[in-house]
């Protein structure tokens, strides 16, 4: 699509110089935004999808995605969960003098059996963990790009099985919205885990759950901002964040393991 714009030759004749650059301006925008929203449709096929490479992608990309995440939330991410845990217990205990005050909430913990508890939460993580790793193989599979979540179909049993499907406007001020939304409610997904998590890693760590939380919150807000302009730019802000939520779920891993373990854990 190309818009255009025509006059008469006695109406240029009385068209300001500033107004005729201003048009100028505008027409180079209206173009410029044209070539956006053509690019849109940029390595997608005529379904909306992206493009398949192969007969056999989807299942391959699928179980390589599947692998990849399993590695990632069951594998990784715990360890260095730890890793940041119990980094923030020694330098609490070692370096800033806490080490009584956290070893006795800990004992009450132990005393009352509420190692469990912390441990329960964290299980719930894991289980949030295994059911995100299933929908991101799943999208890979169906070759559906950020920031889509679903895929609509028109229900027309007479219909070509070729019809475009409905999926989210990615260009434009509405492109903008629907990231926007999407850096929001992806936001809200993770907000209820990681609330409890700070409230149980903070009746034990006290003043230092401050840290992982400002780093959380920096790195949703830096998200939100840089995934409104491009999806491509939010992991800028979405690798704070996620370290901030991960390390305060370490703390509750911590705090599981040291309460039940009691002796058995050398710190």
């Amino acid at each position: 699509r190309l818009y255009t714009y025509t006059f008469s030759v006695a109406g240029f004749s009385c068209f300001p110089l500033s107004c005729f650059r201003c048009w100028t301006a505008t027409r180079k925008t209206v173009i410029a935004m044209t070539m956006s929203e053509d690019d849109e449709f940029k390595d997608r096929d005529a379904q909306g999808l992206q493009i398949r490479k192969n007969d056999g992608q989807d299942r391959s990309a699928e179980a390589k995605a599947r692998q990849m995440y399993m590695g990632m939330f069951f594998q990784k991410i715990p360890v260095i969960q730890l890793v940041l845990a119990t980094a923030t217990y020694l330098v609490l205990s070692m370096v800033l003098g806490m080490k009584e005050l956290l070893d006795t909430k800990i004992a009450f913990a132990t005393k009352y059996d509420l190692g469990y508890v912390y441990l329960a939460v964290y299980i719930i993580c894991l289980g949030r963990f295994y059911i995100m790793a299933n929908a991101n193989a799943m999208r890979a599979g169906a070759r559906v790009d950020r920031p889509d979540q679903h895929v609509y179909k028109l229900m027309d049993p007479q219909g070509s099985k070729d019809t475009p499907y409905v999926l989210m406007s990615n260009t434009g001020w509405t492109g903008k919205f629907n990231r926007a939304q999407r850096a929001a409610f992806n936001t809200d997904e993770a907000l209820p885990i990681f609330l409890t998590n700070v409230l149980l890693a903070g009746l034990v760590f006290g003043p230092a759950i401050l840290v992982p939380v400002v780093l959380s919150v920096y790195g949703r807000t830096k998200f939100a901002i840089l995934y409104t302009e491009a999806a491509s730019s939010r992991g800028a802000g979405f690798m704070p964040a996620m370290i901030g939520e991960q390390w305060t779920a370490g703390l509750v891993l911590f705090i599981a393991l040291k309460a039940i373990g009691g002796a058995a854990i050398p710190f």
